[in-house]
């Protein structure tokens, strides 16, 4: 199957323009998502795909804004609009209305839910009035992109819990429509791309049941994946798309590489490039260096990621008696180690916690830390076992 294609991909952007100033709410998630940054990076993003030069198309991975305010949505279609070749948009958890904390939210301002979100970008990142669609792209590539939201009525509908909102789902309507689309597709002698904003497939061990850390994860893979892995593996489609999970990620399942791009609001703030050629997927990353109000962007960014996910820790381990005077050894600990922001930016293979690094002390001390190590080192062992997620090559298959 020759095809020739440049793809470039962009992560969830999460735009959010300050409400008032100053406005507090922007730094809800410190150290994770840079709300503050986010319209300086996706500004830049588009620049730098620009000036790539011979990008044919481009794609973006859902989670547009904070959470899917119409003022936000304003910014995130005018950024967008400067892109210099076609571009299509995935629906994300935050392209939806959420329910949220008053702190956190604008209750007061309007706000886009699905149908909304279609008519505000039909023709402006939609070629139709969906968010599940098909698309003709250059080289006989046929990109297929999924909706694995839901929506507030859904989930009161379905699961009776509107705290799952974050979590994916693709129902059997669209596994269905999928086959059908797959089957003209593959039948024609062209090559499907799908997108979808959820994972599809693990994309860490804390994914497995009864882990430790699954609470915290457990909202990164859509459900009613194993059966959508079926669809895919049926019609030989050789890559799907995600975002979600904010990490430079690669994980291959029967036969499917289900490849991440990290978030354009967070580091490493990358971009993907796809070329489709010769019989293969080559795909480069690229990494932002600066921002006009941060020349020094990867090292600065790395450092937030890391205290971000650092006081993540500290908050959760308070909670926790046996663990709370703990709390800021553990803060310190992870920091330290450089395991999250490794994580993102997909360059944890090989990684094991430095023994040096593991404090000593009462029994009770040690027992704690070499359960976190063991977990720690137990990621960058998954890790070694996966493809490198930023220098990948992924054979087309009649």
């Amino acid at each position: 199957m020759a095809t020739k294609l440049k793809l470039a991909v962009i992560g969830d952007p999460h735009i959010a323009i300050p409400y008032g100033d100053p406005d507090p709410r922007l730094e809800i998630d410190p150290g994770r998502k840079l709300h503050g940054l986010s319209v300086e990076l996706i500004h830049a993003t588009v620049d730098a795909i620009n000036a790539a030069g011979d990008i044919d198309a481009a794609l973006v991975l859902g989670d547009l804004t904070r959470d899917s305010e119409l003022f936000n949505h304003e910014v995130a279609r005018a950024e967008l609009a400067r892109l210099r070749m076609p571009f299509y948009l995935v629906a994300g958890n935050h392209d939806r209305l959420h329910k949220r904390p008053k702190g956190v939210s604008y209750p007061d301002e309007p706000h886009l839910d699905t149908r909304a979100f279609v008519n505000f970008y039909r023709g402006a990142g939609l070629p139709g009035d969906s968010t599940r669609y098909a698309v003709e792209l250059p080289g006989g590539v046929v990109l297929i992109v999924l909706d694995s939201t839901w929506s507030l009525k859904q989930l009161k509908q379905e699961k009776g819990n509107t705290k799952l909102q974050d979590h994916g789902w693709v129902s059997k309507a669209q596994r269905l429509w999928l086959d059908d689309v797959l089957s003209n597709v593959r039948g024609s002698g062209r090559l499907p791309l799908v997108a979808v904003h959820h994972t599809i497939m693990a994309h860490s061990p804390a994914e497995r049941k009864k882990h430790l850390l699954r609470p915290f994860f457990a909202s990164w893979r859509a459900r009613g994946s194993r059966k959508l892995r079926r669809v895919l593996a049926d019609h030989r489609v050789p890559l799907v798309l995600s975002g979600h999970i904010h990490a430079q990620s690669v994980n291959v399942q029967d036969g499917i590489t289900n490849l991440t791009t990290a978030a354009s609001v967070c580091y490493p703030h990358a971009w993907r490039e796809l070329v489709f050629e010769n019989d293969c997927i080559h795909t480069t990353s690229h990494p932002l260096a600066a921002i006009p109000s941060c020349m020094t962007l990867q090292e600065s960014s790395r450092r937030w990621l890391a205290e971000g996910m650092a006081q993540m820790v500290e908050q959760h381990s308070r909670r926790i008696p046996l663990l709370a005077r703990l709390s800021s050894g553990l803060h310190d600990f992870i920091q330290d180690t450089g395991w999250w922001p490794r994580f993102c930016d997909g360059t944890l293979a090989g990684f094991r916690v430095d023994k040096k690094s593991i404090p000593n002390g009462n029994p009770m001390l040690k027992l704690v830390y070499k359960r976190i190590t063991n977990i720690l080192n137990e990621y960058g062992a998954w890790k070694t076992k996966r493809p490198d997620p930023n220098t990948l090559e992924i054979p087309l298959v009649d």
